[in-house]
């Protein structure tokens, strides 16, 4: 297939993008700055690349249009994520050919806390408030597609690992300011979680099903989860090993919004998700290493980046 990819230089999308080419796709990816570290690393993947900017759909949304199918990975991170993420993803289908497939990345923090039940993609949204906005924009892609004949899926990943890299790579980075590994909360809270190179594959099925017309897959949320809940102390304390810090500290949720603003509120989720769907209906399997046993790793990874 010709993918059309955006977030390619991201934790998620340089995952993705190797996949995809290891599976034989043509893949060209939107990039800032083709002469960055990462741009380049993508194009000696032999990924294409695309100079243009998220925040300006007409600088990329021809070139997405033209595409068999578009994982559409990027953010902001910042105030304007919510406006720039729908803009983007309305040029991009508005651009795409009926039959086309389009990759939606939203994220199982929509659920916000889940009160020891397992969400599913069933179970009623109550988003932390980083990520409000993102319900809406999901039923906009799902609806704006099916008027055009695409064939949408949106994922909702758990928090991703691997490779150092994620936002556990940013807690163990952490540890340089503060000697110690800081969780939000009190510690009792619990996280779902996927390995990067696991979600990669989630994505390339989910591309390459709903481009082959399966309408088990299209117009359908996958939670892409290979572990429902991992407690935040035990990951902690892993984080603590790996990097050699003195300690885990519990860091109020008043105090870590002075520091963190509304992410500290995704920190702090307690969250028990299913991935059982992906499973079933995108043959998925997972064959990373589960969180813990891959945050024990993590020090490798932090001496390879120079922490």
């Amino acid at each position: 297939m010709n993918l059309f990819i955006t977030g390619g230089t991201g934790f998620i999308g340089q995952a993705v993008a190797r996949k995809a080419i290891s599976l034989g796709h043509q893949v060209t990816a939107l990039v800032r700055d083709d002469s960055s570290a990462a741009a380049s690393a993508l194009a000696r993947l032999g990924v294409t690349l695309h100079s243009g900017n998220l925040r300006e759909p007409q600088s990329f949304a021809a070139t997405a249009g033209a595409a068999d199918g578009v994982m559409h990975m990027a953010s902001t991170n910042d105030a304007s994520a919510a406006a720039a993420d729908e803009a983007a993803a309305v040029a991009m289908l508005s651009h795409l050919h009926p039959g086309a497939a389009f990759v939606y990345t939203s994220g199982t923090w929509v659920y916000g806390n889940t009160e020891g039940e397992p969400a599913t993609e069933a179970s009623a949204l109550n988003p932390t408030p980083l990520v409000a906005w993102r319900p809406a924009v999901e039923q906009q892609v799902l609806a704006l597609a099916a008027r055009r004949s695409i064939a949408a899926v949106v994922l909702r990943p758990a928090m991703v690992h691997g490779y150092g890299g994620g936002i556990f790579g940013m807690l163990a980075g952490m540890v340089r300011q503060t000697g110690s590994v800081r969780v939000v909360g009190d510690g009792r809270n619990h996280w779902p979680a996927v390995h990067v190179d696991d979600l990669a594959m989630a994505y390339l099925s989910a591309v390459e099903r709903a481009a082959s017309g399966d309408g088990r897959v299209a117009g359908q949320i996958f939670n892409v989860v290979a572990e429902d809940a991992v407690a935040v102390a035990e990951m902690g304390e892993a984080i603590r090993a790996s990097v050699g810090a003195d300690r885990v500290e519990c860091w109020p949720l008043d105090d870590a919004r002075k520091s963190l603003g509304p992410f500290a509120d995704a920190l702090a989720l307690d969250q028990t998700v299913s991935g059982q769907h992906a499973r079933r209906v995108l043959a998925w399997e997972p064959q990373g290493p589960g969180l813990i046993a891959d945050l024990a790793i993590q020090k490798h990874f932090q001496q390879s980046n120079g922490a």
